[in-house]
């Protein structure tokens, strides 16, 4: 239901536009104003979607009223039986323009506009308030442990999008994950969030052996989505002490270990299949060890997949040469590896959401 406000000095002026908006049926008239005093107390009384407003009022002229209105505003509309304003009413953005005496025809396309831009600004409205909420879900900073030093940067799409990640200690070991849903937009946004606090969850049962919690984790994903979405994953557990890493790789892309002395190799290759795509998977666990000066790399296929202007893929071995310019400076290197991908992405940079984490054993 669209509301609107009506301003105009004349009433038969107000009663004729509230007759023609009755039979459209999707309008509801929230408030008169006969000036533009009275309309800026029913405005900020009645917050409207739109505004239906004459230009020539005693005192304060109809765009004069429209300039002074705070954002966010309404939709403005003007009807007047002048049609030299016009140029007025463009400059002022208004919705449109409509000439007195209104028609039925003139009206119902006007509306038609007004559904439009409405749709448009309530989707603009839900994906701030949806990237503000994912926004809180990430950590702000991810957990100290003796030894090593771990960071993680996010760039969604969309404003929010299918990746995630977290890390936890975990007792003496930190737990760590990286993810991405299918899709991007509000629906993958969604189900990230929703991993990831089933993921948070599932750490806390401390009877589930890592293999176990995926496979737990599996299946709530399956159950909740009815198999129609999936999400590739890195889980993986570390123990400080030793640098050995415990993981699974659920269909996400390997990740890279980068040596002190900048040489490079794919690690964590896919030990099983997404999770939430077959139930009764089975998700089998694979160890890796972090020597002294190494910089373990998980990254979302954002970064691996990333085209150039060309169709190039994005050169993940650029990474290891980020690794040696910041040595010492792990904390930045997640940032770094996320502005290196938008400048290979030139122009177009909707192309996926761009996740990196880092893990780094000090020497």
């Amino acid at each position: 239901m669209i509301r609107a406000v009506l301003v105009d000095d004349e009433p038969p002026a107000r009663v004729r536009m509230r007759q023609l908006l009755d039979a459209v049926g999707d309008v509801s008239v929230v408030g008169e104003a006969g000036n533009a005093d009275e309309a800026r107390v029913v405005i900020r009384d009645t917050r409207p979607d739109l505004l239906f407003l004459d230009v020539e009022m005693p005192e304060v002229r109809g765009t004069a009223l429209a300039a002074s209105l705070p954002e966010p505003r309404p939709f403005i509309v003007f009807a007047t039986a002048f049609d030299h304003y016009a140029l007025d009413a463009i400059a002022l953005d208004a919705t449109d323009y409509l000439l007195k005496p209104v028609s039925r025809a003139k009206l119902a396309a006007t509306l038609d506009r007004v559904r439009a831009r409405l749709t448009t600004r309530t989707d603009a409205r839900d994906i701030v308030a949806a990237t503000a909420v994912q926004s809180h879900m990430w950590p702000g900073s991810l957990p100290r442990i003796a030894g090593f030093d771990c960071a993680a940067a996010s760039l969604p799409a969309r404003g929010v999008g299918g990746d995630f990640y977290d890390a936890v200690l975990a007792g003496d070991h930190l737990a760590f994950v990286l993810g991405d849903v299918a899709g991007k937009g509000m629906a993958a946004g969604l189900i990230a969030s929703s991993v990831q606090a089933r993921w948070q969850a599932a750490l806390h049962q401390r009877d589930l052996t890592l293999t176990g919690m995926m496979a737990a984790l599996n299946q709530d994903v399956f159950h909740s989505t009815e198999g129609s979405r999936y999400a590739t994953l890195v889980h993986g557990v570390l123990s400080p002490a030793t640098g050995r890493l415990r993981y699974v790789n659920a269909g996400h892309p390997p990740s890279l270990i980068v040596a002190a002395d900048g040489s490079w190799r794919e690690a964590l290759a896919a030990t099983a299949p997404a999770i939430g795509l077959f139930e009764g998977a089975t998700f089998p666990a694979a160890d890796v060890v972090l020597a002294p000066g190494d910089t373990l790399i998980v990254v979302s296929d954002g970064v691996s997949e990333a085209l150039d202007p060309k169709g190039c893929e994005f050169d993940l071995g650029g990474v290891a040469g980020l690794v040696a310019e910041g040595a010492g400076d792990a904390a930045t290197l997640p940032a770094a590896v996320v502005e290196a991908v938008c400048r290979h992405r030139g122009a177009d940079q909707a192309q996926d959401d761009v996740t990196v984490l880092s893990l780094w054993r000090r020497p």
